[in-house]
């Protein structure tokens, strides 16, 4: 069976037009991350240099040295601009980014952010204070289900802290980024429609069914269209990553993401890294879930295009449904969810089952996972059948 899913593999994978594909969009996803680097710093490449340095100058765990470092610059710059004793040419000298008002915004800006991150562990015990008093009040008037809710709030927020200090703007703008899922999207139904209804289409149907082990061939060929995706993701993932971490020096990923813009109260307490990691692999659980449908419409067809322009139409409806309509029932079934997971993350929410209270992401994850699964079992059957019938 593995030769069998390794071959289906490669066919997949050696079709030229496929190959073309992948390096053509790979190459514009690279554009498009460089160009919109240009576009924020081209015209200041001497600010945004000072930028980065000054950053990685006061990076690090929390120290007092670098605290007041922080706060003198900051009272420095600003005392100039409000003595109006300040030159408007570039290069000034005595400055960092080449401008006074440069230097007071960027150090306004590393104060403000220090100041949150360094002060976390106090907001979170008192959110957690107010969380267990509250819990407390609703379980004494009878309301479980809000007293349950409440005590998750504390559970979730207890004993955090941040324990140093990292440039986020880079990690901001990646977790923002989503152009390569629609290059994902364009490369992967091309690659998956033909899967089975190919067959159909040059008459190999019935030769194939001969096979002595023509049972498996279903299973194999969905296997191998799997593996595609997961491999065609994890390039992207990584060409996206690579490209943000040269362009915006991107360090801390120790961190932990509630450090990143609207992260503040995110129910996961998980480090950046870890971040990345699950924010692939629920990504690459939408991008198997819409292949899936591909791969189960291509089980059923018999010309390629039939399945090509439903996995489309399909796809395109399902991106504009999550793109426009905000309805619970249609973020929870619809798998585009996942492609945009930050979504899900960024405040403490949940949904009510049975009158427990659960984490509102676990839905639309458990969701995709049972859509997976379906689409798996029909795809198969749906090819052995077609075998049977043949």
């Amino acid at each position: 069976m593995k030769q069998m899913i390794a071959f289906e593999l490669i066919k997949i994978l050696r079709n030229r037009l496929l190959l073309f594909l992948l390096f053509l969009l790979s190459a514009l996803n690279l554009y498009r991350i460089y160009s919109a680097y240009e576009k924020q710093t081209g015209n200041e490449p001497q600010f945004y240099q000072a930028y980065f340095q000054i950053y990685q100058d006061v990076s690090g765990e929390w120290n007092n040295d670098t605290i007041q470092y922080v706060i003198s610059e900051y009272q420095k710059a600003k005392a100039v601009v409000d003595a109006g004793n300040y030159a408007t040419e570039p290069n000034q000298p005595g400055t960092h980014t080449g401008y006074v008002f440069g230097d007071m915004n960027v150090f306004e800006q590393i104060k403000d952010d220090m100041d949150a991150l360094y002060h976390y562990e106090k907001t979170m015990a008192e959110l957690t204070e107010k969380a267990v008093e509250n819990a407390a009040f609703y379980a004494e008037k009878g309301n479980p289900e809000q007293a349950a809710r409440n005590r998750m709030i504390a559970e979730t927020y207890q004993g955090r802290k941040v324990n140093a200090f990292y440039d986020t703007w880079g990690l901001n703008l990646y977790f923002k980024y989503d152009f390569s899922a629609l290059m994902v999207l364009i490369l992967m139904i091309p690659m998956l429609s033909p899967l089975f209804a190919r067959e159909h289409e040059i008459e190999m149907h019935g030769l194939l069914h001969l096979t002595p082990n023509a049972g498996k061939l279903p299973f194999c060929k969905l296997a191998a269209g799997m593996i595609a995706v997961c491999a065609v993701s994890v390039l992207f993932f990584a060409e996206d990553f690579l490209a943000f971490q040269s362009l915006y020096h991107i360090s801390g990923l120790s961190q932990p993401i509630c450090t990143l813009d609207g992260y503040f109260y995110s129910p996961l307490f998980i480090s950046i890294k870890a971040y990345i990691l699950l924010n692939a692999v629920l990504k690459t659980l939408s991008f198997l879930v819409l292949g899936g449908i591909c791969m189960a419409v291509s089980a059923v067809s018999k010309n390629e295009m039939i399945p090509f322009g439903i996995s489309v139409a399909a796809t395109a409806l399902l991106v504009t449904a999550d793109a426009f309509l905000d309805h619970p029932v249609l973020t929870v079934c619809n798998p585009v969810t996942l492609l945009s997971g930050k979504r899900l993350f960024r405040e403490f929410q949940t949904v009510s089952v049975f009158g427990t209270p659960i984490f509102a992401y676990i839905l639309p994850i458990a969701a995709s996972v049972l859509e997976l699964l379906l689409l798996t079992v029909f795809t198969i059957r749906t090819g052995r059948v077609n075998r049977r019938q043949k």
